[in-house]
């Protein structure tokens, strides 16, 4: 059975057998408050009939009791041509009474007080139990409940029992109503059931939809793993929605890894074929004639040798990259001190090039902390100042700044160097994109460093951004948020 099914079955269950539950529920009730109902109504008649026979307060015969349980009439002229005969509605409980009394399936008897029947409103074949007290009692006719009640008749002189009152309630009326909201009540249990159904299957379609998106999304993203093939995301803010958007996020983060190795694995066979052609050009001259020449034996070694260095550095640089790439899921928790790490730099910079001039401006006000790998922050700010002491010109000066405000970090590095034209700015970041590829090689750069910056800061949360005048420097901004420990 399909997962749609089991839920419109669940569904369907659980909403039929809620509303079985609340319809037993009404039914007990209302079955209780009939019978509580029919039960005040006997003994209504029963007392009643007693007082009457009470007043009376002489021994209990047939013409005394039918004579009080008769009601009276009087007659009116209308005309002189016609009467009519009225009920004395001077006694408005007797008029109740009486009215009861007539009521369909209700029949009242009188017996004498050895228990012989002197009075019934409609034949029965009940036997009379004497009580000395009222009892309502339920009993079964012809198969169907009823209600029997029996009480005393006191006498109005010594309060001796001078008979007894028997009212039973056949129930006529209940069992009327109760047969009437059970039809009710089985028709509307089909319709519960049929409606709930449809709802249930309605309900388990509108939930599972999402389900099936995602489905047929896998199957496109497995038959083509660069598909751009996405859900869509349900208006609203609940839970599918919520799923929605990790779905469709955690394809894009999917679909970028495999491109980023795919970009990789060309990135590296294109940088590597210079080198390698390299090596491979100057062994094939060795092995023609310069073994025996030392001159073309020394400059083909040496040749190698650089490419066999610039092989490391780059495939050194590749690694960078490609963990640059991962932060996200390996170096997420880590915090960094920011002026402790600046001020290191600087100063290592200021030892290792003692032919420049560094300046530091710090206006950081206290320990600010960022959060980032602390070997990656590190990465990022020799990135930038390796590259302003590589392309500075005659001004051999740069400028390090650092400031800060509620939310982030800001860092500046400005040389007075080659700069940068405005058709080059945007492609910098690029991998391997080297301005001037033939200078850039003399300097020793693979074109690797700013898109590693970039890659990290990227995946940091943090931005770099570049200004730069042609033969008049650069300046490279960056910014970080803070890590803040409450949050």
């Amino acid at each position: 059975m399909s997962l749609k099914w089991k839920w419109t079955f669940g569904a369907s269950m659980a909403i039929f057998f809620t509303y079985t539950f609340f319809s037993v529920a009404i039914y007990l009730g209302f079955n209780q408050m009939m019978i509580s109902q029919e039960n005040s109504n006997v003994n209504d008649i029963m007392s009643g009939v007693a007082s009457k026979l009470q007043v009376s307060g002489s021994n209990l015969t047939k013409e005394v009791v039918k004579e009080s349980l008769t009601p009276k009439y009087y007659e009116i002229d209308v005309d002189a041509d016609s009467r009519f005969l009225m009920t004395d509605t001077t006694d408005a409980t007797a008029d109740a009474l009486f009215s009861k009394i007539n009521e369909v399936g209700v029949i009242v008897a009188v017996f004498d007080p050895e228990g012989k029947k002197i009075y019934e409103s409609r034949p029965s074949h009940t036997n009379l139990d004497k009580h000395a007290t009222p009892l309502i009692e339920e009993l079964f006719i012809d198969g169907k409940r009823g209600v029997i009640g029996t009480t005393p008749v006191m006498s109005a002189k010594n309060q001796s029992i001078v008979g007894y009152v028997q009212v039973i309630n056949e129930l006529d009326r209940y069992h009327g109503m109760i047969n009437t909201v059970l039809l009710t009540m089985l028709l509307m249990g089909v319709l519960a059931l049929v409606v709930s159904g449809v709802l249930g299957y309605l309900l388990a379609v509108n939930f599972l939809r999402p389900i099936k998106q995602m489905t047929q999304t896998m199957n496109d993203v497995r038959k083509d793993s660069q598909s751009a093939s996405r859900m869509i995301v349900p208006a609203g803010n609940d839970e599918l929605s919520h799923l929605t958007e990790l779905f469709n996020d955690m394809l894009d983060k999917m679909q970028k890894y495999i491109e980023q190795q795919k970009q990789f694995v060309e990135d590296v066979s294109h940088e590597l074929r210079t080198p390698v052609a390299i090596m491979e050009g100057h062994l094939k001259l060795l092995d023609r004639w310069g073994k025996e020449d030392p001159e073309i034996l020394d400059e083909s070694l040496l040749a190698s040798l650089q490419e066999i260095e610039r092989m490391k550095s780059l495939v050194q640089e590749m690694l960078d990259l490609s963990r640059a790439e991962q932060v996200e899921i390996h170096y997420k928790h880590e915090i960094t001190d920011v002026k402790n790490i600046i001020h290191q730099v600087f100063n290592n910079f200021s030892m290792i090039h003692p032919d420049f001039t560094f300046n530091l401006d710090d206006d950081l006000t206290g320990n600010v902390k960022v959060q980032i790998y602390r070997n990656h922050f590190e990465q990022i700010l020799i990135i930038l100042l390796d590259n302003a002491v590589k392309y500075s010109t005659e001004r051999k000066e740069i400028h390090i700044s650092v400031a800060e405000d509620i939310y982030d970090i800001q860092i500046a590095i400005q040389d007075f160097g080659e700069g940068i034209a405005p058709e080059d700015i945007q492609k910098i970041f690029n991998r391997f994109y080297r301005i001037d590829k033939a200078r850039s090689r003399e300097k020793g750069g693979n074109g690797l460093g700013l898109a590693i910056a970039k890659e990290l800061l990227d995946g940091y949360q943090g931005e770099i951004t570049v200004e730069s005048v042609l033969n008049g420097g650069t300046i490279f901004r960056i910014r970080l948020p803070i890590y803040h420990e409450d949050k």
